[in-house]
């Protein structure tokens, strides 16, 4: 037996290994871009639910089932709804919204954002 037969089928072995370990990475990284993908979605839905709470407020209407219809709309849960009035003359809100996700390899989470906004009425 020669050098060169007793080395007979390594590179496919060396193969498999470097296609599984590419394999390995890149559903690491879809997992993780996932992951960024719903935190974003999450933190618009906070912007549009601050966003909601604060005209609402500016209409003369209650601000959270506002807040919390937008919320819910992007997919999301109102948690808590802060909106102080008219104080210095400003309307602002401040909303805590949460989304609970499944990501692939980590398994449910929870993500929670908290978004504020104002209105000024220029004197």
């Amino acid at each position: 037996m020669t050098r060169k037969d007793g080395q007979r089928g390594s590179a496919t072995v060396f193969s498999v290994a470097v296609i599984g370990l590419i394999v390995s990475v890149g559903l690491g990284l879809v997992a993780v871009l996932g992951a960024v993908s719903l935190r974003i979605e999450t933190e618009t839905a906070a912007d549009a639910t601050a966003l909601a709470a604060v005209a609402a407020a500016v209409d003369g209407r209650a601000p959270r089932p506002a807040a919390a219809r937008v919320a819910a709309a992007n997919g999301a849960q109102l948690v808590d709804c802060r909106c102080p009035g008219f104080t210095g003359g400003t309307f602002s809100a401040t909303v805590f919204v949460a989304r609970d996700v499944r990501i692939p390899f980590l398994g449910e989470r929870r993500i929670s954002v908290e978004r504020s906004a104002e209105y000024a009425i220029e004197p």
